[in-house]
Formats: structure tokens, C-alpha cells, sequence
């Protein structure tokens, strides 16, 4: 009997939810939640992070303001202990969402490269 690949992928993202990086991650979201000030700064600067992004994508310039905005927020954020938690956590997880990545692209990369 053949494994269905989206049975496959199914049993990945409960074991991505088991996973100690993720459950790290929520738990320092939840941190973040809890403390006002926090929680302010973090979604103020995915506020500015997103608008950013979206002016690049349709082509716009970005300002030299706009960039010093994002920055300040980054700095500020980056003190904050706990942002700072939620932010090593992230990293944590997407170190493993890409491992995970390079894995399962290693068949469609051994195509064009083999």
C-alpha cells in the first residue's frame, strides 16, 4: 500500500505543531500578548513591515523616512527582552521550516542539477 503524499505532508505539520521550536514560539507570542507594552511595539513594527513590503511589491519608492521608521522600530524592538525571545524563537522555526524545505525540494534540485 502507497503512502498518500498529502498524508505525508498532514503527519509533517502535526509533528511541526509537536515540535519544541514551535512550542516555543507560541509560548513567547503569548509573552509578547500579555505584556501591553510589548505587544504594541511588536505589532507596530509588523505594521511598518508590511507596508513596506507592499509599497515594494506595486513599485514604489520607498523613503528614506520609511526606512529610518522600520529601523527605529527594529532597533527598539530588538531591546525589549521579550520581543527579543519571540524573535530567537522565530528564527529557530524558520531554521527548521528551511531545513525541512531543502528536504523535501532535494528531488525537484536533483533534476535540474543531476
Amino acid at each position: 500500500m502507497s503512502t498518500n503524499i498529502y498524508d505525508t505532508a498532514n503527519a509533517l505539520e502535526k509533528e511541526l505543531r509537536d515540535s519544541e521550536e514551535y512550542t516555543v514560539l507560541v509560548a513567547a507570542f503569548n509573552e509578547v500578548k500579555k505584556d501591553e507594552a510589548a505587544s504594541k511595539m511588536y505589532f507596530d513594527f509588523q505594521e511598518v513591515q508590511i507596508k513596506l513590503q507592499q509599497k515594494q511589491m506595486s513599485g514604489e519608492q520607498i523613503t528614506e523616512e520609511e526606512i529610518e521608521e522600520a529601523q527605529n522600530l527594529a532597533q527598539t524592538s530588538g531591546e525589549n527582552d521579550v520581543i527579543k525571545k519571540l524573535m530567537e524563537a522565530e528564527q529557530r522555526l524558520s531554521t527548521l521550516i528551511e531545513d525541512l524545505n531543502r528536504i523535501i525540494m532535494k528531488p525537484v534540485q536533483d533534476v535540474y542539477q543531476g
